[in-house]
């Protein structure tokens, strides 16, 4: 009998897809006054999944290194870093990765608890 916990792997790949993201998003935010700077946003994650599922055969890999220009409004320093929307960004970050670790806990509590182990 074979453990199937390809959940695991997604909720796994999420959460490290979230903190790259939320890495790029704090570098937008640190650079919003630097002139001709251009946001960035990593690959959105269903289409990363996708991808990795494809290249991997299913196992979950680190996430992408390759960032996307984001279309927005350039001020007249060059440079296109919305606050508000970073910040935005940002939140949708934190509740996915939250997300992540909540199903990543709870089925470990699964587990403990089939195995007597319940603390």
């Amino acid at each position: 009998m074979t453990l199937d916990l390809k959940l695991l792997d997604t909720f796994s790949a999420l959460a490290r897809h979230s903190a790259e993201r939320h890495k790029v998003l704090s570098e937008n935010v640190a650079n919003a006054d630097t002139p001709d700077y251009k946001a960035k946003d990593v690959q959105p994650f269903q289409e990363f999944y996708s991808d990795i599922r494809a290249r991997s055969g299913g196992e979950a890999v680190a996430p992408p290194t390759q960032q996307m220009d984001v279309k927005s409004i350039t001020s007249p320093n060059g440079n296109n870093v919305s606050l508000d929307e970073q910040l935005l960004h940002t939140a949708e970050a934190k509740g996915q990765h939250d997300m992540a670790m909540a199903v990543y806990k709870k089925t470990l509590d699964l587990f403990r608890m089939a195995l007597g182990k319940n603390m």
